[in-house]
């Protein structure tokens, strides 16, 4: 049975309840199954059909939702996009990884030319499309998400998803929801895979999902966490951070009712994991996952207050191995690359053009090296000391420094240009580009970051610079950037 299958099935056993809440709109269970069934017919009137893929960039995420089960139904492949997205962006991943049509709230500005369309809410209750009340079988055949990363060499990658691995990977949340009042409330977008695994894992087992708008202070959020009785919520390293700060130290826990905390899209510091642990909610966790593997590892509970700087011990069904340069199996204790086998791979990796990403030294059919560099201790813990390729991870989002230069070296007045992340209170890391311009003004490049460069992943500080540090082999020295930003 295809996941959407299982889930619509789910939906139908839960009636009357409430399933989701946002500040756009409310919908019960029986209300979304409706809605999709309407919305189903209506992008089958659009021309949507089996095996397409479908942009999804709309601002409400409980619309999200109902129009990801809504391209199941129709046996098309959902890809969401963050609604915050430029025209050019969009039209890049339209055109490089063929998605027949991406839906949008709005009209983006820009002279872009790519498939779209406007997402109409009213197709929620429209029972006019042609077809409609007509259920075709749902299949597992076609895949149920391709989802947008980054590659070392800082072309955009997408990894496609099945339906077995994303029920697989939502099955291993079970037994954290079971148990608790199932009441999930979470600030951050769908286009993040791991927060679609959460939100579809508590409207599986019948729980209610707030969507809190994104924009918010850690005071805002604790009260929105208070007043919703929240059992679990998902946040990036960076907002727990601030959380902690606000709260200080305490001799009780700050939501005890809170059953689970996770902190998603990135690395902690060992000392924030220890605060929100001790200060904010017992149910404090951290999972170390990627979008080609899924989750690896995970820490919670009492590890954290052992290991707090590490990613904690390989979930159930994982088994990770560390690597040296030429793949041979390092003793306990070394560093080298980190291999995960694991039941949760992504089924395949596309390139620009629908090119399949073939490299058997990166992946096998379950087994992948998402590119981290790390050890595993005597008690089987995993610590991870580098991010892959000088990753930038900003506010739980991970930028790839290299995809950031190839857009910036679009502008005609560039000569080169160097990006690299910088430490920021508030988001974690922050970015930053340094340019080698003879003509071009920092006003003129900040105006065609904006045009280019979705606002997560914008360097917000930028330096003209005569020249890059480079190593005697050509390798930018991307560390002496990052230590002139420690000095500034």
């Amino acid at each position: 049975m295809s996941f959407g299958r299982q889930l619509l099935e789910a939906f139908a056993s839960h009636g009357d309840k409430v399933a989701m809440v946002s500040d756009r709109s409310q919908v019960t269970y029986a209300q979304a199954l409706a809605q999709i069934g309407h919305l189903s017919a209506n992008f089958s009137a659009s021309g949507i059909g089996p095996g397409d893929r479908v942009g999804l960039a709309m601002v409400d995420n409980i619309d999200v939702v109902l129009s990801i089960l809504a391209c199941w139904k129709n046996n098309a492949t959902p890809v969401v996009i963050d609604f915050r997205t430029p025209a050019s962006q969009r039209a890049r991943q339209a055109r490089d990884f063929g998605l027949k049509i991406i839906f949008e709230n709005r009209a983006m500005p820009g002279d872009e030319v790519y498939p779209r369309a406007l997402f109409d809410a009213g197709w929620k209750t429209d029972a006019s499309a042609p077809g409609f009340g007509t259920d075709a079988p749902m299949s597992d055949a076609n895949p149920a998400f391709l989802i947008f990363s980054s590659g070392t060499t800082g072309d955009p990658k997408a990894y496609i998803q099945s339906h077995q691995a994303l029920a697989r990977r939502i099955a291993a949340r079970k037994a954290v929801v079971e148990g608790t009042a199932k009441r999930f409330l979470t600030p951050m977008a769908l286009s993040y895979s791991a927060m679609r695994h959460q939100v579809f894992g508590y409207l599986l087992y019948g729980g209610v999902v707030r969507f809190f708008p994104p924009l918010f202070t850690p005071s805002e959020l604790i009260e929105a966490l208070l007043s919703f009785q929240a059992s679990g919520t998902a946040l990036a390293p960076s907002v727990i951070a601030r959380m902690v700060k606000e709260v200080g130290e305490r001799a009780t826990h700050l939501l005890p009712h809170l059953s689970v905390l996770y902190s998603v899209g990135g690395p902690a510091r060992g000392e924030d994991k220890i605060a929100a642990y001790r200060y904010i909610s017992p149910g404090y966790r951290i999972s170390y996952s990627s979008s080609l593997t899924g989750i690896i590892s995970s820490l919670s509970g009492l590890d954290i207050l052992a290991k707090p700087e590490s990613a904690g011990r390989p979930v159930a069904g994982v088994q990770i191995e560390i690597l040296d340069a030429d793949g041979r199996v390092l003793p306990q204790g070394e560093r080298g690359l980190i291999k995960a086998r694991t039941p949760t791979m992504a089924s395949a990796v596309l390139m620009p053009g629908n090119r399949l990403f073939v490299d058997p030294q990166v992946m096998g059919p379950d087994w992948g090296i998402p590119g981290d560099i790390g050890f595993l201790d005597a008690d089987g813990f995993v610590t991870i000391v580098d991010r892959e390729a000088d990753m930038i991870v900003r506010g739980g989002v991970s930028v790839a420094p290299q995809e950031l230069e190839k857009l910036i070296r679009a502008h005609p007045k560039v000569q080169d240009v160097a990006v690299a992340g910088f430490a920021d209170e508030t988001m974690g890391q922050e970015i930053a580009a340094f340019i080698v311009s003879r003509e071009g003004t920092a006003e003129e490049l900040q105006a065609f970051m904006r045009a280019n460069i979705a606002p997560d992943r914008r360097p917000r500080e930028i330096r003209l610079v005569a020249s890059l540090p480079y190593s005697d082999n050509g390798k930018l020295l991307r560390r002496q950037l990052v230590e002139t930003l420690a000095r500034k």
